[in-house]
């Protein structure tokens, strides 16, 4: 039945979503991309060693990366089904793992990954550190990291949340000085419009 939210059709769940929740889907997937495009930025400066990158790859495995992979994404996804209303929440979940989990896996990620450690660290270094997660005391340290970065976002996100009056005061105050804010094809090209003047047509 249309009225389940288990079935209801991905289109459909995106159509009848408010604006407001657009705008936040939309920078939840702006913030994905962006992070997609400097990881790839990080990770194509040079070639590395092959034993760098192997001696990287262990390392995180040694973290326990390759296992924790699909909790963190589940764990960013919850944090972001925050911001869905009720009873959108299990719609928003079931389109996002399967998007997360066709281009965010640890298989089709791992080689960027270890490119930025490999990238900061020499192979000798690199062994150093997967000997220390390899110990009980960085074992532990693979375990709670995925905890302890959530709960690290959520201190983020409650003093934003805390005082997102005091923003949007802010950003009233900021534009009711301005008969047009900004866009940001105006930000790109700042020259203003002259009065009268018309855009120019290409043909």
């Amino acid at each position: 039945m249309d009225s389940d939210v288990g079935i209801l059709p991905q289109k459909d769940f995106y159509k009848n979503l408010n604006m407001n929740l657009k705008l936040k889907l939309i920078a939840f997937a702006g913030v994905i991309l962006f992070s997609s495009s400097s990881l790839k930025a990080q990770t194509t400066d040079q070639t590395l060693p092959p034993s760098r990158m192997e001696a990287a790859q262990q390392m995180l495995i040694a973290l326990g990366i390759d296992k924790q992979f699909g909790t963190i994404i589940t764990n960013q996804i919850d944090v972001a089904s925050n911001q869905v209303p009720d009873d959108k929440k299990v719609a928003f979940k079931r389109v996002m793992n399967t998007f997360m989990n066709k281009y965010f896996t640890w298989d089709s990620l791992k080689n960027k990954m270890a490119a930025i450690y490999a990238n900061e660290f020499t192979e000798d270094e690199l062994k150093q550190i997967t000997t220390f997660y390899n110990s009980p005391v960085g074992q532990k340290v693979g375990q709670k990291l995925p905890a302890l970065t959530q709960n690290a976002m959520m201190v983020g996100q409650e003093a934003v949340a805390a005082h997102k009056d005091e923003l949007q005061k802010m950003m009233e105050d900021e534009f009711s000085q301005k008969t047009d804010p900004p866009t940001v094809k105006q930000q790109v090209s700042p020259a203003p419009k002259k009065a009268g003047s018309k855009i120019p047509v290409k043909h």
